[in-house]
């Protein structure tokens, strides 16, 4: 009952999001944000998911400790763990590595894997409403396919962008 209940919140709260991004309400409560920290805490909420297929999550970081930066840290949270948990669903066996890095006034955060790739005719689709690649089909997930429409358009917000590469099918 809890878990139906939790998961009815998330699809409601994925709802709102959608309608305020449309509506032009889309807030950002920007604060000093510590990356490390949120890409930290993002890998422990999704640690076991990973255990429970036998995934490897690795974290790259600098050398050299990452400033903080003017963002909505929960906003980006939420971004990090779309791709991350994204991640985990469509990789089968392997490996999932994070990456973050920094040049000049740039942030970089890359989610890298081992999953099941995607065509690259699909690649422009995945960030619109809706849209899931056909080889997910085959994976029982059960996403909304808003996720990394939100997740587009929270990084837009934020003066950023969003992207995918794959080298095909099967290819991660």
């Amino acid at each position: 009952m809890y878990r139906s209940s939790d998961r009815l919140t998330r699809l409601i709260d994925v709802f709102l999001n959608v309608s305020r991004i449309e509506t032009g309400r889309l807030e950002l409560k920007k604060e000093q944000c510590d990356m490390n920290q949120i890409v930290d805490d993002v890998v422990s909420d999704l640690e076991q998911q990973a255990k429970k297929k036998n995934l490897e999550i690795t974290v790259q970081k600098p050398d050299e400790p990452l400033p903080k930066i003017m963002a909505d840290k929960d906003k980006l949270h939420d971004v990090i763990m779309n791709l991350v948990d994204n991640s985990i669903k469509y990789t089968q066996k392997g490996w999932i590595n994070i990456r973050l890095s920094r040049s000049k006034s740039l942030f970089s955060f890359e989610v890298r894997d081992s999953g099941i790739g995607i065509d690259p005719s699909e690649i422009d689709k995945l960030f619109q409403k809706f849209s899931r690649a056909e080889a997910v089909f085959r994976i029982h997930t059960g996403g909304s396919g808003l996720g990394l429409f939100i997740a587009r358009k929270i990084i837009e917000a934020h003066g950023g962008r969003v992207w995918a590469e794959s080298e095909g099918k099967g290819k991660g």
